[in-house]
């Protein structure tokens, strides 16, 4: 299934290649009338059961579809070392069969029913989410409730899904160079804390996991009450509580999963790492610690992030691919975590150019918000990218559960109701302040991708 950490990133990169968000105007477009108390709120209603599990219906009849999505409180920050990769095998092996629906039978009845349906694994979650038409709202019901409380993970089955978490490894983190320097930068801005590993996990980890380990991780984790169970779109919410009480409701609650208590050290310098790879021209990620999702200083991060990279008229953008001609992209990332994350500029390099010249562009620009106010019309413009992407992704159920189950299982599912009131609050003075607060070199880390050097080039420099 999806590694979401790599889905992220990747998606990010077609943002730094000059293609605008969705929605987002060429020119800033005068602020919205209407109350930012009102604009992009989700109608919830809220109900948890006595098992703890949490549901939030959100009813939305302009299509006749349904989305139920699961999400859970665990992913790779609740591994241990030693078995890395776990949370994301054990997502898998929730496709291989429950008590009433033996191996094959969940793909074969969602696709006979007309359904889609997928999983994905972070550092903070593992979601599992299915689309179907509207009427077949018990089904999906059922299937999910099922797999919570009577997964059977078969001996058999278990070595050949981990051979495929393990080509997952090799595709997007071993063959890719933005994988691979996306995983040393965590081994290098992380030193204590569990996001300091790969979700997908390492080949040796992968290699030593065992059965038993997945079914004890599935023991722990796999909980109503460390859950939260999202329904979206064309049903109504009268008629969908006494289903879920009847699929979800006879679950007992399971035991208190443990916490993660270890809490990074705050960085007392840069750090930097280097990797040498066969590729054609060089890449540098810098990136700076943040805090946790929920702090009220990521909206005024969230805006410096589309001032930065979203679009082609976008600082850096505009000032190393256009201007300077040293970078062929560039973009920025900011991560949403349960615990402190992580800022992340990056770019690719034009042949012949080196990783310290596109330091020193991204560095300047960095400075250059620490000390000049950005001004009220680009200020406006950046606010509008974030607030016509949060309403652009809000088109589908599908769309609409996952806003809700990452806030709800991050923190918190009202902070999504408050995205675009907290963004429109945003000022200039907002902006400097946070850019002097995080974006310093005592806490920032650098990793630079280079090219392995070729015969002719050490011949030269013999």
């Amino acid at each position: 299934m999806k590694n979401a950490s790599a889905l992220a990133l990747a998606a990010t990169i077609v943002v730094a290649a000059g293609m605008p968000a969705i929605g987002a105007p060429a020119t800033p477009a005068p602020a919205p009338s209407a109350s930012a108390a009102q604009v992009g709120r989700i109608p919830v209603q809220e109900h948890t059961l006595a098992n703890g599990l949490k549901v939030l219906l959100v009813e939305n009849h302009k299509a006749p579809v349904v989305s139920v999505q699961v999400w859970y409180r665990v992913g790779s920050r609740n591994e241990e070392i030693g078995k890395t990769g776990l949370a994301h095998v054990t997502e898998h092996m929730m496709f291989q069969g429950s008590k009433n629906y033996p191996t094959g039978r969940y793909k074969d009845l969602v696709e006979a029913n007309g359904g889609d349906y997928n999983a994905f694994t972070t550092e903070d979650v593992t979601a599992y989410y299915a689309t179907f038409s509207s009427d077949k709202l018990k089904l999906a019901l059922e299937l999910e409730a099922d797999r919570m409380t009577g997964l059977i993970i078969p001996e058999s089955k278990f070595p050949s899904e981990v051979e495929v978490v393990k080509e997952e490894r090799r595709w997007r983190t071993e063959n890719s160079p933005f994988g691979m320097m996306w995983e040393i930068l965590g081994s290098t801005a992380y030193q204590a804390h569990p996001y300091r590993w790969p979700v997908v996990g390492w080949m040796s980890d992968l290699d030593g996991l065992t059965r038993q380990d997945s079914w004890d991780f599935y023991k722990r984790y796999y909980h109503p009450n460390n859950a939260t169970l999202i329904v979206s779109g064309d049903f109504k919410a009268k008629d969908a509580m006494p289903l879920i009480q009847q699929t979800f409701g006879k679950i007992p609650k399971g035991p208190v999963p443990p916490k993660v208590v270890t809490v990074e050290p705050k960085q007392m310098g840069e750090r930097r790492s280097e990797i040498v790879r066969p590729v054609q021209t060089a890449s540098a990620m810098v990136a700076y610690h943040i805090p946790a999702y929920g702090h009220p200083d990521l909206y005024a991060l969230q805006v410096l992030e589309n001032l930065l990279a979203n679009g082609a008229s976008s600082r850096l953008y505009q000032d190393l691919v256009y201007q300077k001609a040293i970078a062929q992209d560039v973009g920025t990332y900011m991560s949403k975590q349960i615990d402190p994350s992580l800022f992340l500029l990056y770019g690719t390099l034009l042949p012949g150019k080196q990783p310290a010249e596109l330091e020193a562009g991204l560095f300047a620009q960095i400075e250059r918000l620490k000390t000049e106010p950005v001004s009220e019309r680009e200020l406006q413009k950046a606010k509008n990218q974030v607030e016509a992407s949060f309403l652009f992704g809000q088109q589908k159920a599908e769309q609409v559960a996952n806003v809700l189950g990452e806030a709800a299982t991050l923190k918190d599912y009202k902070l999504a109701n408050q995205l675009v009131e907290k963004v429109r609050a945003v000022t200039p003075e907002d902006v400097m302040r946070v850019a002097k607060t995080y974006f310093t070199k005592e806490n920032r880390s650098v990793v630079t991708l280079i090219p392995e050097s070729t015969g002719s080039a050490k011949e030269e420099q013999k």
